[in-house]
């Protein structure tokens, strides 16, 4: 009988509670030996929700106690680096809750700790496991759009606060705000889609509401070749509106979750509309019309199985590290850009990295 992956939840806020652990619960070959919180309180009431036998305050005795085989952080962003740091030193893969880090030499003492240790660090963005966003990448990849030169990425929620948390992280300069909270996705998107790391970045944010962070932002970023992605991210919205529109020479698309749209530049995208309805229609007399599915899935739990799946096959890919890294890169950059009032340059993330080998002549010399 195969051995189970053991592992360990750091943070027992709303993501945990709501995706994470539900997620390795449903998972086969997974199992949850311990849960880690400061919060004594919420913690007692967490493990008993879900029946996990082990419970520590910190990490460190999480460590000094159990076998790990992987840790899912969900802790606020600027304790992502420690407590990463701190797992792969014991040989733990790491699944992140975003963004990688609050600063990027933090994310970047993170990807190469990873790679010198061989072990995964991977970065929750749920998105990529949708299934019309992997389709759109299909698309994109086979060439059926012709030259894709523009993706838009639009990611609008309600405040926060008035919405789903009391966490007051989200309101604390560097570490929270629209550009940590929100933004990382939209970067995170753009990457996946136009299968790159962006070169610039020119950004604006805005504060309307009485708070020490952004709650609107508003970029443009650049990738080899002369694409573009433009991203809009805000708090601000009644509801939450998530949608990709994909250009190219031949074809555009529009994507949601639940919606997928593929339109000649020719066509007029109202027809599109009345045709696609059209063809649901025309699907719901005739099931086994091969039209776009639209079946609910829970990104959160592709996410945790493909983790899972990464660590028992010993998959490591370097890319997902990297695009960790790149997406936490173009925040840093956006930033920048909203002070400077311009143009940031975005180096290739790779280039930041130290390699273990260049890291152990260092030791050796020294």
């Amino acid at each position: 009988m195969e051995k189970k992956i053991r592992v360990a939840i750091v943070g027992t806020g709303r993501i945990a509670e709501t995706a994470h652990i539900p997620a390795y619960l449903s998972n086969k070959y997974a199992e949850i030996v311990a849960i880690v919180d400061t919060d004594n309180k919420q913690l007692t009431r967490t493990a008993k929700k879900f029946k996990v036998k082990k419970t520590f305050s910190s990490v460190d005795d999480l460590l000094d106690n159990e076998k790990i085989d992987a840790i899912s952080i969900c802790t606020p962003p600027n304790t992502h680096s420690e407590i990463a740091l701190k797992g792969l030193q014991h040989d733990a893969n790491i699944l992140c809750e975003k963004p990688l880090a609050t600063d990027v030499d933090s994310g970047k003492r993170m990807v190469t700790a990873s790679k010198s240790k061989g072990k995964i660090l991977m970065v929750g963005y749920h998105r990529r496991f949708l299934p019309n966003y992997q389709k759109a990448k299909k698309y994109v990849l086979g060439g059926s759009l012709g030259h894709v030169y523009c993706v838009e990425d639009h990611f609008l929620e309600p405040n926060p606060l008035l919405n789903y948390s009391k966490s007051q992280w989200f309101f604390k300069p560097n570490i929270g705000g629209v550009l940590l909270d929100i933004a990382p996705h939209v970067f995170d998107m753009l990457n996946y889609i136009l299968d790159d790391f962006p070169v610039a970045i020119s950004a604006r944010s805005f504060t309307y509401l009485d708070q020490p962070v952004e709650d609107c932002c508003v970029f443009v970023v650049e990738y080899p070749g002369g694409r573009v992605g433009i991203g809009t991210t805000s708090w601000l919205s009644p509801t939450v509106i998530e949608n990709l529109n994909v250009y190219g020479t031949a074809q555009n698309l529009f994507v949601s979750p639940d919606f997928f749209l593929r339109v000649n530049p020719t066509e007029i995208r109202q027809i599109a509309l009345l045709r696609a309805a059209g063809e649901s229609l025309v699907s719901m007399k005739f099931p086994h019309l091969p039209i776009v599915s639209t079946k609910t899935v829970n990104p959160y739990q592709l996410e945790i199985d493909y983790f899972i799946d990464c660590i028992r096959r010993k998959i490591i890919s370097p890319e997902s590290a990297l695009n960790g890294l790149s997406v936490l890169m173009a925040s840093d950059a956006a930033k920048t850009s909203i002070e400077k009032n311009r143009r940031i340059e975005i180096p290739h993330p790779e280039r930041l990295i130290e390699h273990p080998a260049k890291a152990g002549n260092k030791k050796e010399k020294e």
